[in-house]
């Protein structure tokens, strides 16, 4: 009678324990975080080995966030917090010790995201990309040969992958906009923004000097002038240019009968860009025009001064040698030539030129 007694009160105290141990495993865990700062406003969490599902978001105060079916021991609780509830900060990972029944913080480990940029034609030798939910930010370039991108920290939920394409390093194509699908683990192509042409590409401010050559070096010791350019790009890729200029310049005369030899002058040409280098570019260049000659002479020799006028057809050439300083500014320096016809001669001018050119 005892040994049943006893036998009956052992197997109530396991099947106790079975209870409670059952109880234990299958209890949510719960936990409450504490926001960094009193400026933040949100967070939002996620649970999982990386943090590449979809965010819980929750507003502060918070409430304690109980976690169902969390596995300890390969699992992470990840974190985010916000202070203007549009942009979110680090990514936090915690890990929870069954034994001490205690929570650690470490810094995230993410995983990084691949993709393979694969070029519009067999011409491409460079693309260049940026993050972000829209392309306001630096551009980042890389040679088509390394095609392979492995994006760290990049959010799926609401950032984008913007890539543009080169053919000579200097000009870049479309935007192509890509999203990544976290729960395929896929990349997709959202839309394209197409490189939309402008009517003038860009401004040239110029500064030049030139010093007359055969016939002209009688009326003339040297000439400096300044003048504006304006760029008009004929191709897709801005290579062929069409341009016009407006310039002034002046020169001590060697001659007694003026003081200074002063023009303004008016040309209009085309060039072609050749691409050196990722920066540097060499662009000849050929324009014909006028030139309004401006003296104030005394022609007729009574002994007083008067603003004459003349006007001469012109061509100027150049071979432009350009450094791109950034996106928007470029570095110009060039050999200069400029021939104008008059009745029975040529005259002829040979100098240099420099220019900053910004690029709309």
């Amino acid at each position: 009678m005892m040994l049943r007694v006893r036998t009956g009160a052992c197997i109530a105290i396991l099947l106790f324990l079975s209870v409670v141990s059952l109880s234990a495993e299958t209890t949510p865990l719960r936990v409450v975080i504490q926001p960094t700062s009193d400026r933040v406003q949100a967070i939002r969490y996620q649970t999982g080995i990386w943090p590449d599902r979809f965010w819980t978001e929750a507003d502060v105060p918070l409430t304690p966030i109980s976690l169902e079916g969390f596995d300890s021991f390969a699992q992470a609780l990840f974190v985010q917090q916000t202070v203007d509830l549009a942009n979110w900060g680090e990514t936090y990972a915690y890990r929870y010790d069954a034994s001490t029944h205690t929570w650690g913080i470490s810094l995230a480990v993410h995983k990084p995201l691949h993709i393979q940029v694969r070029p519009v034609s067999k011409t491409v030798r460079a693309f260049r990309y940026q993050t972000g939910p829209t392309p306001s930010g630096s551009w980042t370039e890389v040679d088509m040969s390394h095609s392979v991108l492995a994006l760290d920290s990049f959010d799926s939920t609401q950032d984008r992958l913007f890539i543009q394409q080169s053919e000579d390093l200097l000009s870049w194509g479309d935007t192509y906009t890509y999203q990544h699908d976290s729960t395929k683990d896929a990349w997709g192509l959202m839309h394209t923004e197409k490189h939309e042409k402008k009517a003038i590409e860009s401004l040239d401010m110029k500064l030049y000097g030139l010093y007359p050559v055969s016939k002209s070096s009688t009326y003339y010791s040297s000439v400096l002038g300044t003048g504006l350019k304006l760029n008009i790009a004929l191709d897709q890729d801005d290579k062929l240019i069409a341009y016009g200029e407006v310039a002034y310049s002046r020169g001590p005369s060697k001659s007694d009968w003026t003081e200074a030899m002063q023009a303004v002058n008016i040309s209009v040409g085309l060039g072609y860009r050749f691409g050196l280098s990722e920066k540097l570019q060499l662009a000849p260049e050929l324009g014909y025009g006028v030139v309004l000659h401006l003296l104030k002479a005394d022609f007729d020799g009574d002994g007083t001064e008067a603003l004459e006028t003349f006007l001469d057809q012109q061509v100027r050439f150049s071979l432009n040698l350009t450094y791109a300083l950034t996106d928007t500014y470029t570095l110009i320096v060039a050999p200069l030539g400029v021939l104008f016809f008059e009745k029975g001669t040529i005259g002829s001018l040979l100098g240099i030129q420099t220019a900053l050119r910004y690029t709309f």
